[in-house]
């Protein structure tokens, strides 16, 4: 007894600090962390970086370069009559400008400036991808909490049940049999209910996985699951698919991208000129061991000049770079068609989805309120003696096929419209 006297009170503690260590957790802090933490999209966003410090004139060819040379020298003459020595230091600066290539320094820093608007398009994707797994798991979490509620709810009665008829039993108004039965049916339902505990227990290690956080952190989920979704017209989601979708959008600067290296291949046909210029300088001290007076010699000069060079014939290496590059911008309308098509076709049968599972969750809530009902009327009837134990067992168990049914509508009614709003490039202002 004085063990026990000890362990209640530390039991409390444990289950207290378990509480506190749960945190309030809405949705939009889950996406907002996973947007923080989230493996992918630091990489992304360092490729953005670089992406963007190569978008520069100096990476084009079309900024001079400026060099300094510095050249030393010393030279030794041993012979019998007199040892010569002479010191030789010659610097020097040039710059090399080459201001006209067949206008590739323009051509490529518009590719650059595209490379860069496609690597935060491909950010773009990578978050969007990030929230609707968010969203998605996220609500599997409230899924799987609503159907430990519906299994604990189910466990309970189906012990009062189970307590009845054993009470029943002992003053001789029912049998062992329908004990035995209301027994297993008891276990069953506690079985479930605790296998449920760690289904969702799975789901929220899930969800921190997503938010990339550590996988033992409990929250109290805060959003309730629920569904509030408009009427969506196809002519506006249509509209939408084509202007906001961030895959199409890249698409379509992929496909310049491959015009700008037609572009490129181009300009081989058009000659180089280029400026050269520079000064330097020169210093030279001889030195004698004998007869011959020591002298340095100092000089300066500069320099400045044009080069024109155009190539006449390359063994059609030009023209055959034209040919390539001209067939992969055609194969790119070609996939640009296809991923049109696809969305689109995507779409349609995303929307079709989206309107027969709202459908379904009209036909959900209706069912579990019929089914709730005849389950509240049930177990009058049960201690009443009306019904035995066994039609209320099926009772039971229509009850709680129509609640996880109407949850498990309204999940995939959210996952069907985080679809829908992902495909037509408005999920992130929706949970921005």
């Amino acid at each position: 007894m004085k063990r026990i006297k000890y362990i209640i009170p530390l039991l409390i503690l444990l289950i207290s600090a378990s509480v506190q260590a749960q945190q309030d957790l809405t949705l939009s802090d889950a996406i907002t962390r996973a947007l923080e933490n989230n493996y992918d999209l630091q990489i992304t966003r360092k490729s953005e970086q670089i992406a963007a410090i190569n978008n520069h004139w100096g990476n084009t060819g079309l900024l001079p370069s400026v060099n300094f040379n510095l050249n030393g020298r010393e030279t030794f003459n041993l012979n019998e009559n007199e040892n010569y020595r002479s010191q030789t230091v010659s610097p020097d600066v040039s710059l090399n400008w080459v201001f006209f290539n067949g206008y590739s320094a323009k051509i490529t820093k518009q590719k650059f400036e595209e490379m860069e608007q496609q690597s935060q398009g491909n950010t773009v994707i990578l978050v969007e991808t990030t929230i609707q797994n968010i969203i998605v798991a996220y609500n599997a979490c409230l899924l799987q909490k609503q159907m430990v509620d519906v299994y604990k709810e189910l466990a309970v009665l189906s012990e009062d049940r189970y307590r009845r008829t054993e009470d029943s039993k002992n003053i001789g108004a029912s049998t062992s049999y329908e004990m035995l039965q209301a027994k297993t049916s008891w276990l069953e339902d506690e079985s479930n209910y605790l296998q449920q505990k760690v289904n969702f227990e799975n789901s929220i290690r899930n969800l921190n996985y997503n938010m990339a956080v550590e996988d033992d952190a409990q929250w109290n989920l805060v959003s309730p699951l629920e569904v509030n979704m408009p009427d969506y017209q196809l002519e506006d989601l249509s509209a939408k698919l084509m202007s906001n979708n961030q895959t199409l959008k890249n698409q379509y600067l992929n496909q310049s991208l491959l015009a700008k290296e037609t572009a490129l291949a181009k300009s081989n046909f058009y000659p180089t000129l280029s400026l050269n210029t520079g000064v330097g300088s020169s210093w030279l001290d001889n030195y004698y061991s004998k007869s011959t007076p020591n002298y340095s010699q100092k000089s300066a000069d500069a320099y400045i000049g044009l080069s024109l060079s155009f190539n006449i014939f390359n063994g059609g290496i030009t023209r055959r770079s034209i040919q390539i590059a001209q067939i992969n911008e055609e194969s790119a309308q070609v996939q640009t068609n296809q991923m049109t098509h696809s969305l689109n076709n995507q779409l349609l049968q995303m929307y079709s989805n989206f309107n027969v599972q709202k459908a379904l969750l009209e036909l959900a809530n209706e069912t579990e309120s019929t089914a709730k009902l005849n389950l509240d009327l049930s177990a009058d009837k049960l201690k009443s003696g009306v019904i035995n134990s066994f039609n209320y067992r099926d009772v039971q168990i229509i009850y709680m096929n129509a609640a996880i049914a109407r949850f498990q509508a309204i999940y995939i009614l959210i996952s069907s419209n985080t679809d829908l709003l992902r495909i037509t490039g408005g999920i992130i202002s929706e949970y921005e």
